[in-house]
């Protein structure tokens, strides 16, 4: 097996959680926090004495919302991680974060624990989109929070924009857009809205009550992001990110790439591999099973076939805009794509069109 190089540390908790979300994620539970601090405690410490760890070259707080999590208790959690690994002088040390629940505290804390990346789940300045979504933020908020993040001395800011929501239309999506862009984040992530089953927006749909996005206007909005990011300096990197040079993410580029990701805390997922074969594994997903669980959460996971691993490695790698070297065992799927006008030859790499990078999954059926 090779070396973990890469940690993600999943937070699952969150003040509301929002109508289209179906990540792992739980209001209500904040009296859990140093308990699940704890937990995810002990479990890095079980997982540095089973798996090889490397230098860090990249840590991740995600979640839910780990800005919701208390200064101390995530100083606590970034100190021990710094403490118990080894972490690359220049690794890049992201956290998630909900503009209503950054303040000037927090922010001292991350910034003191490590944290170099803030990954800001704006998703939208237009007040009816955000409660289409649920979001129990605002524009001002958005605003105040990325403003006092920058002026604290964070310099890698990353925006996200939820798109396709019900009733925006292409106008209040560029305002969106220009808004965002004005602020000059580093970072800009689009989404197209999905409705996830099990969602609230889901059940909304089926009960008519908020119509999904038309395919033209959706296009339309596609277009409106790339020709306004691309003016403003930001380079597609990836189906949905942006950013400028020097600014991509390096752990994403990890997933795309298919490197070793050790996942810790509740739901998180591990990918593990030794050039040829391919393992994951998941832990259980509630946050009190998990903290029950302590030093060995594991609930399932699935060894990867060669292919199977190829496979995914190949779809992953179309995502992103630099593409890969062409894998063996796929001449007449790469053939087709070519062919549909979704990838194209360069230096002897497969790369993603334009077409390629808009309509992906036509890439991932063909190959997977």
């Amino acid at each position: 097996m090779h070396a973990f190089r890469h940690l993600y540390v999943h937070i699952p908790f969150c003040r509301h959680k929002c109508g289209y979300c179906d990540f792992n994620a739980y209001a209500g539970m904040d009296r859990l926090m140093p308990d699940y601090v704890d937990a995810l405690e002990q479990e890095l410490v079980f997982a540095r004495e089973r798996y090889p760890f490397q230098q860090l070259d990249t840590v991740y707080i995600g979640g839910g919302t780990p800005s919701l999590l208390p200064a101390a208790e995530v100083s606590r959690l970034l100190e021990f991680i710094r403490r118990n690994f080894n972490i690359a002088p220049d690794a890049e040390v992201t956290l998630e974060a909900n503009p209503a629940s950054t303040d000037e505290t927090k922010i001292a804390a991350w910034l003191e624990g490590g944290v170099n990346r803030l990954s800001l789940g704006v998703q939208g300045f237009d007040q009816r989109a955000l409660a289409v979504l649920e979001r129990k933020t605002d524009a001002a908020q958005a605003v105040r929070a990325f403003s006092l993040a920058r002026e604290m001395g964070m310099s890698n800011v990353s925006i996200d924009l939820i798109y396709a929501v019900p009733f925006q239309s292409l106008e209040t999506w560029l305002e969106t857009l220009r808004r965002a862009i004005a602020l000059s984040p580093d970072h800009v992530s689009t989404y197209c809205l999905s409705f996830e089953e099990g969602t609230l927006l889901h059940r909304r749909r089926a009960e008519g009550k908020v119509p999904e996005v038309e395919t033209d206007l959706q296009w339309d909005q596609l277009d409106a992001a790339c020709a306004e990011l691309e003016a403003a300096g930001f380079r597609r990197y990836e189906v949905s990110n942006w950013s400028h040079p020097g600014f991509e993410s390096r752990h994403n580029h990890a997933y795309w790439r298919c490197r070793p990701v050790y996942g810790a805390g509740a739901g998180a997922h591990s990918y593990a591999t030794d050039g040829r074969r391919a393992s994951r594994w998941w832990n259980v997903a509630r946050p009190r099973e998990y903290v029950a669980a302590a030093r060995s959460p594991r609930a399932d996971g699935e060894e990867l076939e060669s292919r199977k691993a190829t496979a995914e490695s190949l779809m992953l790698g179309l995502r992103t805009a630099e593409g890969m070297v062409a894998p063996g065992g796929f001449d007449s799927e790469l053939r087709g794509l070519q062919r549909a006008g979704l990838i194209r030859r360069v230096e002897g790499r497969i790369v993603p069109t334009r077409r390629g990078m808009d309509m992906h999954n036509q890439i991932a059926l063909a190959v997977l």
